[in-house]
Parts: C-alpha cells; sequence; structure tokens
C-alpha cells in the first residue's frame, strides 16, 4: 500500500464537487469507496482512494484542469496544527523544515521532503503509487497549494523558478502557465516539486507569530518521539490519542479506526494493559499539560490549546482534578524545583 491520509481533506473534496453542480456520490461510486468512509475526518483513507477520487471528481465536473482550480480553493488548515509550525516559523527555511519533519504525523507513506543544490532549493511531494492510477490531478492540486503556501511565506508575487510533475504533460498548458507563471516540466520521476532560487530559504517570513511556534514545535515533537521497546503499542495508542488532543476530547471510536481495531478489540487489549479508554486520555493529558508547564516559557492559554481545551477554566478544572493543584500553582512548584536543581 501507498500509504494514508486523513479523510478530512477527501472529504472537502465532495463539498467542492457539489458546489461546483456535481454529484458527490458519483464521485464516490467512480472511486469505489463509501459515504460511511468520510464520517470520521481522522480516518486513514489510502493515498491511491485519494487520488482516484480526484481523478474521478474532475470527471464529474467537466473540468480538465480541476486540480488546478481545487487547489486553489482547498483549505490547507485541514493540515491542523502542522500549519502552524509552518506558517508561524520565523523564515522560509526553517517553515519548509517545519513542514518537511513534522507532515509525518499527518500522512503515512507520502513524504514532503526539502533539499538544496547549489542556488537552488526544491520541495517536493513523493508519492509512490501504482502504475495506472491516475496522479494528474492529485498532484497538480498539491503543487497549487505547495504554491499558495510559499507565497504566504514569501508574498503574492512570488513565482518557482520551474515546476516537476511525474504525470505525462496535458494537451493544454495554457492554464498551468497561469496559475504557476513559472516553466513546466512533465515525466520528471517525482509527484510534485518546486524548484526555486535557495536565497528564499533565508527569508523573514512577515507577520509569523513567533511566540506560539515554540509550543507547536514542542507538541509535534511529541508526537514523533518514539516509544520505549517494551510500551510499543500502548505507546502507538497514546500518540493517536496526542495528536488529536488539540481538536478536544478523543472519542474511543475515532481512535479505534486509527489503529485499525474495532472498538471491542482496542478495549480488550487496553484491558491486558490494565487501563482504560479514559483514564489513557486523561493521563496522555495531564503528561503534556506538566511538561509544557514546567519549561516556564509557555502561557497558560496556550497549554490549554495544546491539550484540547477552547477556555481556560475548563483546562484548570481538569488540571485540579488530576494533580489537586493549579495550573499557576503547579507551574511555580516545577519551576522552583527545576531552579534548585540547578
Amino acid at each position: 500500500m501507498s500509504g494514508t491520509v486523513r479523510a478530512e481533506a477527501p472529504g472537502r473534496l465532495f463539498e467542492l464537487v457539489r458546489a461546483l453542480g456535481g454529484s458527490p456520490e458519483r464521485v464516490r461510486a467512480a472511486a469505489g469507496v463509501a459515504a460511511a468512509d468520510f464520517t470520521d475526518p481522522e480516518r486513514p483513507i489510502e493515498v491511491e482512494t485519494a487520488l482516484r477520487l480526484m481523478d474521478a471528481a474532475a470527471h464529474e465536473v467537466g473540468d480538465d484542469h480541476f486540480g488546478l482550480h481545487a487547489g486553489g480553493l482547498m483549505d490547507y488548515g485541514t493540515l491542523g496544527v502542522l500549519t502552524y509550525a509552518v506558517l508561524n516559523a520565523p523564515t522560509v527555511g526553517t517553515a519548509l523544515r517545519n513542514f518537511e519533519r513534522y507532515a509525518r504525523s499527518h500522512f503515512r507513506g507520502p513524504r514532503i521532503r526539502l533539499e538544496t543544490d547549489g542556488d537552488e532549493a526544491r520541495l517536493e511531494l513523493v508519492l509512490d503509487v501504482a502504475d495506472g492510477v491516475p496522479r494528474r490531478q492529485h498532484a497538480e492540486a498539491a503543487a497549487v497549494v505547495g504554491l499558495r503556501i510559499l507565497r504566504q511565506l514569501i508574498g503574492d508575487d512570488w513565482r518557482p523558478r520551474r515546476v516537476l510533475f511525474a504525470h505525462d504533460r496535458p494537451r493544454d498548458v495554457s492554464e498551468h502557465e497561469r496559475v504557476f507563471g513559472a516553466p513546466l516540466r512533465f515525466r520528471q520521476g517525482i509527484h510534485v516539486g518546486l524548484v526555486f532560487d535557495a536565497r528564499d530559504l533565508e527569508r523573514r517570513v512577515p507577520g509569523a507569530d513567533r511566540r506560539l511556534l515554540p509550543v507547536i514545535e514542542r507538541h509535534l515533537d511529541e508526537l514523533l518521539a518514539k516509544p520505549e521497546a517494551r510500551d510499543t503499542w500502548l505507546g502507538e495508542v497514546r500518540n493517536a490519542i496526542a495528536s488529536s488532543i488539540c481538536d478536544g476530547y478523543p472519542g474511543i471510536q475515532t481512535m479505534a479506526r486509527r489503529l485499525g481495531l474495532s472498538v471491542r478489540t482496542l478495549q480488550r487489549r487496553l484491558g491486558e494493559e490494565r487501563t482504560v479508554f479514559k483514564t489513557l486520555v486523561e493521563d496522555v493529558r495531564r503528561e503534556l499539560a506538566l511538561r509544557y508547564l514546567a519549561d516556564g516559557r509557555t502561557r497558560l492559554t496556550d497549554v490549554a490549546f495544546l491539550v484540547g481545551y477552547s477556555e481556560l477554566s475548563a483546562f484548570g478544572r481538569a488540571f485540579h482534578r488530576w494533580t489537586g493543584s493549579t495550573p499557576l500553582a503547579m507551574r511555580r512548584s516545577l519551576t522552583s524545583a527545576s531552579t534548585s536543581r540547578a
């Protein structure tokens, strides 16, 4: 299998098809999937399914350049907390390296890769799919999303030096030339590649919220931390919970689907580990909260956000239940203990 993506992005595709007068039902039927496959935005969807859906959508709405147009309309905010780590970086280079590193918490199989060679840099989406799977619409949408992200980091007038695709050259590329404003290269052996001046990596990102960036980076680092060998499966469950925690309380059905298990099997295996799902969620929240409070740099409102609370008061009540203390008092205690050890 070529990997998976979250169901949220393909799910948004159906909304776009409907807005353009097409039938999401016919698109799903053409790709061989059911509506139930997309009810949970966190559910893993095979990459090849996502590619087939894009191709089916193009046929449904009768737009040979559907990928280009969809990429301009799609909300890359579906990348969630990853978007913060990219758009709030101090420099373009830091932003793209964050994209390269932290995308692993959102994709399984597809890879973001940033490379430099002399005076050129290249941002790539690497995707291994079987022969015969339609690439074009998905690749062109991804290229436009990448273009939009780079323009948000650098400026609306920014253009790449070249745009690379693995698929064959379409008969009419006038729309590609209008959108990218750069030379196009097809059959390049890379799903998508944006080649640009390496000096762009040193540019400062205008309007970045640099206060929030370290908070997000630490959260994503937690997701990428490898569990101890003795606790591999339970560590996988904890990471799945942590990856959803910013969106609020992660339900057991959502987590079971993400782990490829039935709810009953997940409950049984947790029982073998002498824990239950609700206790594990609370434990992950408490552990993350304590880590963020201990460094002394993260505001309490940001700590609340990172562990899934939209209101500081609700976080405070939960934290008191976990520890018998308030977040502020615990921060003072942890900071004092750290100072004493130093």
